[in-house]
């Protein structure tokens, strides 16, 4: 028996943190090896980067989105302003002296993607940047690892321990969940965080073995909560506290994986700003991811009526 999912009405602002980069994707049969050659097929080159491509499915939803995105002086940040103004979304952060970065994603028959990434202005943060930014009381705040690591992010990392421990971070780790610091990750300890990862992700952060079990015990040490996000195998969430607890994941025939995780980041963000409970807002991560996966590129995610009509008894 299902329960109707809560009325979708988000309103809280959700301040999205990161990079817009280039992103050319080829298609190959499989990675070369070193001095290897191997024929590819390039995809249309396109805007992505994580917060792009979280902010875009946010759009599609209907989310209100504060723009964190800095833009370039460049080609790139030329395709990357015309993007985010078909989005309508005011440019807030410009950068004169660097484009924005690119990336080379390289994407096999299984759906499994690799990336070659070169970083540009997304990679440079400044506290009077941050501060700059609007940011209300009740918004949300998402950042990725690719922006938060190393010495371009210590002043994104210090902004984000500077906020009301109250304020909700969404902090997706991802590739770069090694280069974090643990006195980072142990200063966000009792403030309002969720870091949501993969499985491979987990099994760097948390240790290896199960990976619920690993981000539990981490999450319990550190006093934050975790995501998993374990593919078809659903999410679940590990509070450290109480027991975790599972969300079922979509069935749908893998095409690629490219913006997976971004598209997840939004359906827990767009739920949350809702103000859905937990389970309900990754029950809705789980269910953009699907539409992403199911389709070619980071740019598969939906409005809310067709996610409706695709899964229509979604929440449990």
């Amino acid at each position: 028996m299902t329960i109707p999912c809560p009325s979708y009405h988000p309103i809280k602002a959700i301040l999205a943190l990161g990079g817009a980069v280039g992103d050319v994707v080829l298609t190959l049969p499989e990675l070369p090896r070193s001095g290897g050659d191997v024929e590819a097929l390039q995809q249309e080159r396109q805007i992505g980067g994580c917060a792009f491509n979280v902010a875009r499915a946010l759009c599609q939803l209907n989310a209100p989105v504060i723009n964190g995105m800095p833009v370039g002086n460049g080609p790139w940040g030329a395709a990357v302003d015309r993007a985010m103004r078909e989005l309508g979304l005011p440019v807030l952060l410009r950068n004169a002296n660097r484009d924005n970065g690119w990336c080379v994603a390289m994407v096999e028959p299984s759906g499994e993607r690799s990336f070659i990434s070169i970083t540009g202005c997304e990679g440079e943060w400044s506290r009077e940047q941050l501060d700059a930014l609007p940011l209300p009381a009740d918004a949300l705040v998402y950042a990725n690892g690719y922006e938060l690591a190393g010495e371009g992010g210590r002043a994104l990392r210090a902004w984000l321990l500077a906020l009301p421990s109250e304020q909700l971070r969404v902090i997706d780790p991802g590739p770069r969940v090694a280069l974090l610091e643990p006195a980072f990750l142990s200063s966000l300890s009792g403030t309002e965080t969720l870091l949501t990862l993969n499985r491979d992700e987990i099994a760097i952060l948390c240790g290896q073995g199960d990976p619920v079990a690993a981000a539990q015990r981490f999450a319990k040490d550190y006093k934050l909560t975790l995501i998993c996000r374990l593919g078809q195998d659903g999410a679940w969430v590990c509070p450290g506290t109480d027991e975790p607890w599972h969300l079922p994941g979509y069935q749908v025939s893998v095409v690629d994986t490219i913006g997976a995780g971004d598209a997840h980041c939004a359906g827990l963000l767009a739920g949350l700003s809702s103000g859905w409970p937990l389970h309900y807002a990754v029950d809705l991560g789980n269910r953009l991811a699907a539409c992403v996966v199911a389709s070619a590129g980071p740019d598969a995610a939906t409005d809310w009526d067709s996610l409706n009509r695709r899964f229509p008894a979604a929440c449990l």
